[in-house]
């Protein structure tokens, strides 16, 4: 994969913010051509928009928001779209050219709702509401801001030239560690020991199940006992909700920062928005908003009734006055519980909060850090004296929508180009998983972290049939299985529409596999059907329609990376006499698909298409020496 490292760690940012430029107009064009090429009624058909929400209700929604409920057209409407908690969207009415911006809240099976600011657009109460998805600029401004910061700020240097330049990274003494989670193996130890170490960056490679997230919050607790202040950050909102949940549980007290759609609601009480509450600050502000608003309706009842009233000016400014009081007492609150707060959580990407300032943590953590693209990454990392960096640069790169921008480097990560170019030394990779049996591991450990991986003793030999209630598969004695299509003729299409790939009769045999599994007992909710492409997503979902229901997860490899299942069902979809492969040809894709599952794997796939590809031909193999090879005859 091509670096954006130049020459010159000022030439390779100007190039990054090139990139970053070149994307962002990539995604503008891509959701213009979406509503130039495809009519309304298409775009809500493929799960893109929404038409006709009736506004039902206002609620608060935190700070300087409100969230807006609106009822469904019908019911289920959201199921298999692609409209989700947190995304931006446009709300909008045939009957006039007004248009509210806003973000999704939360989603039902009759209503959907969306956080806008106070003062929203007030046709959206009164007109038959459409909704469309909106291009994220935030995100884009926030990694053009970082950009620009990370380029200037003298202290960011030595960063600089670690991270774009020809530096390596410098560790002082390994520490003599006194371990808070004493349940950490070795491997997990010696990787909190090089992030103790670190002096600038260390980086954790963590395979998939390794206890990554645990090893990260030994890491923040350990520089809390050392009298550090840590801002944790993640590429997503679901990392870093994880990440704060462990820490609580564990009896730190972190605040949660971010938009309000975006966190979890069992961590609302650990948001700015609460903890602010408990403030003198914040009951002062409260009084004088209250103040402010009788005095506005007492003049208004007033008017109504014709009476003497206060000159306008009086009660005007009187009011305009405590509004500005109340203001400045809520700055001051927010000030105190930031003051007071030692661990901030937030996304990278909400790591430009201007409610944080210019606060300088002295460590900034970076969980799924192979997920995120440069700028967003460093929006994070302008924040810290020191870093850690962790994550997987064999599973899925960043989401990049311009293939030319991916191509020149944007794809690629800070953790991926610095694991390769530093010495070995500055980074750790955790050994030890604890998801997969040992038989589920061995092809993914072999094929992509060089045989290092281990199971743990307790997940090495569990069996589907250990769970509650299911029966054993006397046919299939092994944790997993792959069934070869080849000779079938069950060949792929083309979803016009979409331009993505389906392959109807694989679907129907993957759907079978799913309920030869629920035959045995499995519950439905311990199951997922996951696939590359989102065609064949609506397929599955059309043929399982009972079982997901019943809690069954059908969904696109890339929506499922970090999490599990007990078994997983996986449909590799192509099957063509050229052995095209498409996305399958990244195969850190089909990496995050083997090993999702926990105690049963079943692969359905086109082994002569496949098997034209080195990595799939030894997954193929490596079935064959296991045993677990069938073909579909």
């Amino acid at each position: 994969m091509p670096d954006v490292v130049g020459s010159s760690s000022e030439q390779a940012l100007t190039r990054v913010a090139d990139l970053w430029q070149q994307e962002r107009l990539a995604v503008r064009r891509q959701t213009q051509e979406l509503r130039d090429t495809l009519a309304f009624p298409e775009r809500v058909r493929r799960g893109l928009a929404l038409a006709n929400l009736r506004y039902e209700n206002t609620e608060a929604a935190g700070g300087q928001h409100c969230q807006l409920w609106f009822h469904l057209e019908r019911p289920g409407a959201l199921d298999g779209a692609q409209i989700g908690v947190g995304d931006p969207v446009v709300l909008w009415s045939a009957a006039r050219t007004a248009r509210q911006t806003g973000v999704v809240g939360r989603t039902g099976t009759t209503r959907i709702s969306v956080v806008v600011d106070h003062g929203y657009a007030a046709f959206v109460e009164d007109d038959a509401i459409q909704l469309d998805l909106e291009p994220d600029e935030a995100t884009f401004d926030r990694g053009e801001a970082a950009l620009r910061r990370f380029s200037t700020d003298s202290k960011l240097a030595t960063l600089r030239e670690l991270l774009f330049g020809d530096a390596e990274p410098s560790f002082g003494p390994r520490p003599e560690l006194q371990v808070k989670d004493e349940r950490l193996n070795q491997s997990q130890r010696e990787a909190v020991s090089l992030a103790l170490a670190a002096e600038q960056v260390a980086l954790i490679h963590g395979p998939p199940g390794t206890g990554k997230t645990r090893t990260l919050v030994e890491v923040v607790r350990q520089h809390l006992a050392l009298g550090k202040s840590v801002l944790v950050t993640a590429a997503s909102n679901t990392a870093v909700d994880h990440l704060t949940r462990q820490l609580i549980a564990l009896g730190v007290k972190p605040l949660r920062l971010g938009h309000p759609t975006r966190v979890a609601e069992d961590l609302r009480e650990r948001t700015l928005e609460t903890l602010m509450q408990a403030t003198e600050e914040y009951r002062l502000a409260r009084q004088w908003q209250h103040e402010a608003r009788a005095l506005h309706e007492r003049h208004h009842k007033q008017k109504a009734r014709s009476a003497r009233t206060l000159p306008r000016s009086d009660w005007r400014i009187r009011a305009n006055q405590l509004n500005a009081d109340a203001r400045r007492s809520l700055k001051e609150a927010r000030a105190k519980v930031l003051r007071r707060t030692r661990v901030v959580c937030t996304t990278a990407a909400g790591t430009d909060s201007k409610l944080i300032g210019d606060t300088l943590y002295d460590v900034v953590i970076l969980d799924e850090a192979t997920q995120a693209p440069d700028p967003i990454a460093l929006a994070a990392l302008c924040r810290g004296k020191r870093a850690v960096l962790a994550g997987d640069p064999c599973q899925l790169p960043p989401t990049v929508v311009d293939g030319e921008a991916a191509r020149a480097g944007l794809a690629s990560t800070l953790f991926e180009r610095a694991s390769r170019r530093w010495s070995a030394g500055a980074t750790h990779m955790l050994t030890v998983q604890y998801r997969m049996h040992a038989l589920l591991m061995s092809f993914p450990s072999a094929s992509m972290y060089h045989g290092r991986l281990e199971a743990d003793p307790n997940v090495a030999a569990r069996q589907l049939d250990d769970l509650p209630g299911v029966a054993p598969d006397p046919a299939r004695r092994a944790p997993w299985t792959l069934v070869d299509t080849s000779g079938t003729g069950w060949e792929e299409g083309l979803e016009p529409e979409s331009r993505s790939t389906f392959n109807r009769e694989l679907a129907e045999r993957t759907a079978g596999e799913v309920r030869r599994l629920l035959d045995r007992g499995v519950s439905a909710a311990d199951i997922a059907a996951i696939t590359p492409y989102g065609a064949q997503v609506r397929l599955l979902r059309g043929l399982l329609r009972d079982a997901l229901a019943q809690g069954l997860e059908i969904g696109t490899v890339d929506g499922f990376q970090g999490r599990e299942k007990e078994a997983v069902v996986v449909d590799l979809v192509r099957s063509n006499a050229e052995g095209a492969l498409g996305f399958l040809n990244d195969i850190r894709r089909t990496n995050v698909a083997l090993t999702r599952a926990k105690r049963c794997l079943v692969v359905v796939c086109d082994g002569s298409t496949l098997g034209q590809h080195p990595y799939y031909r030894a997954l193929v193999e490596a079935a064959e020496a296991a045993g677990v090879w069938e073909s579909c005859f």
